[in-house]
Parts: structure tokens; sequence; C-alpha cells
């Protein structure tokens, strides 16, 4: 299998991730046995500790960056609705609906701002807590 086909295997598994789908759903989906996408989720969350810090362990970084995913492909399909209106529907959209799907960007790109703001101190309070077990193990041992 080419890498090609793996790597756009796995942005549509990040995509359908994002849109909620469970790992069965996608594989379905796609086509392919569910431990494959298993793997790729595997793939995905390793990437996701890289994306933001290589400090916390465990899922907090993974579901960090989808809801970060989560937010892109909202403000993609709301830029999408602004620009194109429904295509598919022959819909064009009407001015005060334009101003809502840009409203929506607004939120979106505000609360996009805020997680990356306070992503480093979300990450730091999880190290605190895994040090603090630590502590709280090591004085039990002695």
């Amino acid at each position: 299998m080419s890498e090609t086909y793996i790597e756009e295997r796995r942005r549509e598994v990040a995509h359908m991730l994002a849109q909620g789908h469970t790992e069965t759903e996608i594989a379905q989906i796609l086509h392919v046995h569910v431990s494959t996408i298993c793997r790729d989720v595997k793939f995905l969350k390793q990437l996701s500790h890289r994306f933001i810090f290589d400090l916390a362990k465990g899922d907090l970084t993974y579901h960090y960056k989808q809801c970060i995913d989560g937010m892109d492909e909202i403000r993609r399909e709301a830029w999408s609705l602004y620009k194109y209106g429904d295509w598919s529907q022959g819909v064009h959209l009407s001015v005060k609906e334009k101003i809502a799907a840009l409203r929506l960007l607004k939120e979106c790109n505000e609360a996009k701002f805020a997680l990356l703001e306070k992503g480093p101190s979300v990450l730091n309070v999880k190290g605190m807590e895994e040090k603090l077990e630590d502590i709280q193990s090591q004085q039990i041992g002695q």
C-alpha cells in the first residue's frame, strides 16, 4: 500500500472523527477493517501529542487537537456557505444568512484562539497532577 494512500485515508479518518463518527462507522464508510481504523486513530493520537508540545501523557492532547480540528471544519463549512450558499439545493444565502455565517466564523476563531491560548496551561495542570500522584504514591510506599 502506498504512503500517499495511507496518508489520505488518515486525513479522512481525522475528518470523520472531527464530525463525531465512531471507528466502526468510519471503517464501514471507507470499506476497511475496523482494526485498520484503530491503527490510524493510534497514529493520529501520536501526531496529536507532537502537535501540542511533547508534555502531557494520555489522551488529553488527542481530544484537545480534535476540538481544534472540529472548529477548523466548522470554519471551512461556514466559509463555503457564505461564499456559495448550498449549490446542491440551488439555494443562495440572504444577507441575513451570510451575516449569521460570518458570526459563526467569528465565534469559531475566538474559540480556537482561546483553546490555543489556554493549551499550555491545561497541559501544565495535567503534568502537575501526574507529579502530585507520583509524590503521593512515593509517600504511601514509605
